[in-house]
């Protein structure tokens, strides 16, 4: 005697009852977990927006530091590279020798190099990263030590003992020509100083530059992954 369709749905229904009744509590687990995956899927949506848009302004401020970082740098070279680039051509010869500075080139180059840098050496002081703020300051020191030393090497021709705005001694006049002849074989030395500070200052500055620019790709990978 075979089956009928009528006895064939009854043990289907007996069975899904029995199935039912023994796993109800994991059944009743599984529906939990669908029905909160259903009701969390937007807030997962949210955050990963949430997350993505936080990487997006990251990358941008990252952006704007690399920029500033590139302009600073451009500038500080177009105003100090052309004076030391002088320095150099009047403290050595084509060789590469020291050679004794004049009075006047001294001068000269001592009002082309003065104050040039002090937008960023002190009015931007303590703005950028450190190894960028060691560099400069570095920098700072170097250029001082080079102009007080070329205006020790010009101050007995570009002044006077006596006068309206002079009242030197004797003892004190000579002093004051005695610095300046041992000055001018220093120069050639402190114009080496800050050409080697104004190189570290340049190394600092694009060095920090590239860590930004690894920092951005890395973003602009996941932005672009994730996006």
């Amino acid at each position: 005697m075979g089956i009928t369709a009528s006895n064939l749905v009854s043990v289907l229904w007996a069975g899904a009852g029995s199935f039912i009744y023994n796993y109800q509590t994991l059944i009743t687990g599984v529906l939990a977990i669908g029905a909160a995956w259903y009701a969390g899927a937007p807030v997962w949506r949210q955050l990963k927006d949430s997350n993505l848009q936080t990487r997006i302004m990251h990358r941008e401020t990252l952006a704007i530091r690399l920029r500033e970082i590139e302009e600073r740098a451009a500038r500080v070279a177009k105003a100090i590279d052309g004076p030391l680039w002088q320095a150099r051509d009047v403290t050595s010869d084509p060789a590469g020798e020291p050679v004794e500075v004049g009075e006047h080139d001294a001068f000269g180059v001592e009002q082309m190099v003065l104050g040039k840098l002090n937008w960023y050496l002190v009015t931007l002081e303590g703005t950028e990263d450190a190894r960028i703020e060691e560099a400069k300051a570095a920098l700072k020191g170097a250029l001082k030590d080079l102009t007080d030393t070329l205006s020790d090497i010009h101050r007995p021709a570009s002044s006077h003992q006596e006068g309206e705005d002079y009242s030197l001694t004797d003892e004190e006049w000579a002093e004051v020509e005695r610095k300046a002849e041992e000055s001018k074989p220093l120069a050639t030395e402190k114009v080496s100083a800050a050409w080697k500070a104004n190189r570290a200052l340049k190394a600092a500055q694009e060095k920090v530059a590239n860590e930004l620019r690894q920092q951005i790709a890395q973003l602009d990978h996941s932005i672009a992954k994730n996006g």
